[in-house]
């Protein structure tokens, strides 16, 4: 009875071992299995990849023309300045007088190209950067022609003058002008003080040829002054650029200088500086 148990347990022995065995294996087939389909998962399923927001890209900003320069503006060999006696005929005309002539006053198909003005003075220098070295000079004596012919200076005694030069061709020319028209034709200009414009630069190869047709397409009623096919009248005033704004005091002298567009808050900013006298 006593070796009965102890055989048994010796038959179970090697039993228990093949059921560990087993065991272990289904344990690795498992395991095989679970990375399997977690292999299959990776293969099927990738994780997404970062994809950034496209970045804000600007509207182009506005690159301006380049303005001329003063050597654009002058001759390989300057001009003497010529002094000429007084004309008695040549006096300023009223704004009505000036006003721009209707199609067909003109006769002569040349007028732009043999138009003949008169300089009489030294002519003013050009612009500095931070300094103008006109301000206080007496500015020149200007005679010329009006877009209809009649005789006209730029100053007149006991009135500060405003001298715009403008180019039909300049494209900022063409926008003071738009702009400006409109006001010169609701309001009245301040008391002591005119406006000339100088329509200079003339080009029959470029834009708003004939500079006339240009003036009365924008109901411009400002006088304007016709400078020569050598813009003496620019050079005189030491013009450097489109539009250019010139000040002269009742005295004749240079009171104040600006290139560039004014539009219409710079152009109320100089009548404010010449009725205070502050410039």
């Amino acid at each position: 009875m006593s070796e009965h148990p102890k055989c048994r347990r010796i038959f179970l022995l090697p039993i228990s071992m093949f059921l560990g065995l087993l065991i272990l294996v289904s344990c690795d087939d498992l395991k095989e299995d679970s990375l399997g389909y977690t292999q299959n998962l990776t293969i099927q399923s990738p994780a997404p990849t970062y994809t950034p927001l496209p970045t804000y890209t600007p509207l182009p900003t506005y690159t301006p023309l380049a303005r001329p320069t003063v050597s654009s503006l002058q001759m390989p060999t300057p001009l003497s300045q010529t002094v000429v006696p007084l004309i008695p005929t040549a006096t300023p005309l009223s704004f009505q007088a000036t006003r721009i002539p209707q199609a067909g006053s003109y006769i002569d198909e040349e007028f732009y190209e043999n138009i003949q003005v008169d300089v009489e003075g030294e002519f003013l220098p050009a612009m500095e950067n931070r300094f103008d070295p006109a301000v206080g000079l007496t500015a020149p004596l200007i005679k010329g022609v009006d877009l209809a012919g009649n005789p006209i200076v730029l100053q007149e005694d006991a009135e500060t003058t405003i001298v715009i030069a403008l180019a039909h061709w300049c494209p900022h020319c063409r926008n003071e002008v738009r702009e400006l028209a409109s006001y010169f034709l609701d309001n009245p200009l301040p008391e002591g003080i005119r406006v000339v414009s100088i329509a200079t630069s003339i080009n029959p190869t470029r834009a708003n040829y004939p500079p006339h047709k240009w003036f009365e397409n924008e109901q411009w009623n400002i006088p304007v002054i016709v400078d020569n096919s050598d813009s003496d009248i620019a050079r005189a005033m030491g013009v450097s650029s489109f539009p250019f704004f010139i000040v002269i005091d009742s005295n004749g002298d240079v009171s104040l200088r600006v290139a560039g567009r004014l539009g219409i808050d710079g152009l109320e900013r100089i009548f404010e500086l010449i009725t205070t006298k502050s410039y």
